[in-house]
């Protein structure tokens, strides 16, 4: 097994390298688009500390009803986070599709700003419709190689879209652990993905080196 995972390991080397000379040889970070999916869920929105008055116990309010999960597709070009999606529970094909078609009115025709999107080898991702769609408006398709979320600036972004919904649960109304209703947590789920600045995409972007 320690085999296998060592050869993998160095056949995605090639992989990663051939991915840094197509990149850079043929694209902009003005021209790329990321995206990634991300879940949340009861654990995400409570924080790993609270304050309280001495003596007294300290008490944290959740946005979510028990055993619900939200899964997250942002996308982020490098000046800005440019669309999301959210549903409750995963993304099949169907709501990935309309992710995707969402996110392509947000784009250009390559090879004008935000024209490439850059995705990982997820088995949903890869489906020829996908691809199809994309091109079919002129924008291009990159894939990701394997082992390697470090290429992907969005895995930066959702630790301070996860801290911001974190904080932003103290706000949270008294019986929001009682009854809540989807709407109340896609609105906050928005507000952190959107949280992210132009300064902060930036900054994802060129701590994995693409800038």
């Amino acid at each position: 097994m320690k085999k296998l995972t060592k050869l993998a390991i160095e056949g995605s080397e090639a992989k990663r390298t051939a991915f840094r000379y197509e990149y850079g040889t043929q694209y902009t970070a003005e021209q790329t688009v990321f995206f990634d999916e991300s879940s949340f869920d009861r654990r995400t929105s409570i924080r790993g500390k609270a304050w309280a008055v001495s003596g007294e116990r300290a008490e944290q309010k959740c946005f979510f009803v028990r055993g619900r999960r939200y899964s997250m597709l942002p996308a982020l070009s490098i000046d800005e986070m440019i669309h999301v999606k959210i549903v409750e529970g995963s993304f099949t094909t169907e709501l990935f599709v309309e992710f995707i078609e969402g996110l392509l009115d947000h784009m250009q025709p390559f090879p004008q700003p935000k024209s490439v999107i850059v995705m990982d080898n997820a088995r949903i991702h890869k489906d020829p419709q996908i691809r199809e769609l994309i091109e079919a408006r002129g924008m291009h398709v990159m894939y990701l190689p394997p082992y390697s979320p470090d290429f992907n600036p969005i895995e930066l972004a959702f630790s301070s879209i996860k801290a911001y919904f974190r904080r932003s649960g103290e706000l949270a109304r008294e019986d929001v652990d009682q009854a809540i209703d989807d709407t109340y947590v896609y609105v906050h789920l928005i507000k952190a993905a959107f949280s992210v600045t132009s300064e902060d995409t930036e900054g994802y972007f060129h701590h994995c080196g693409y800038l």
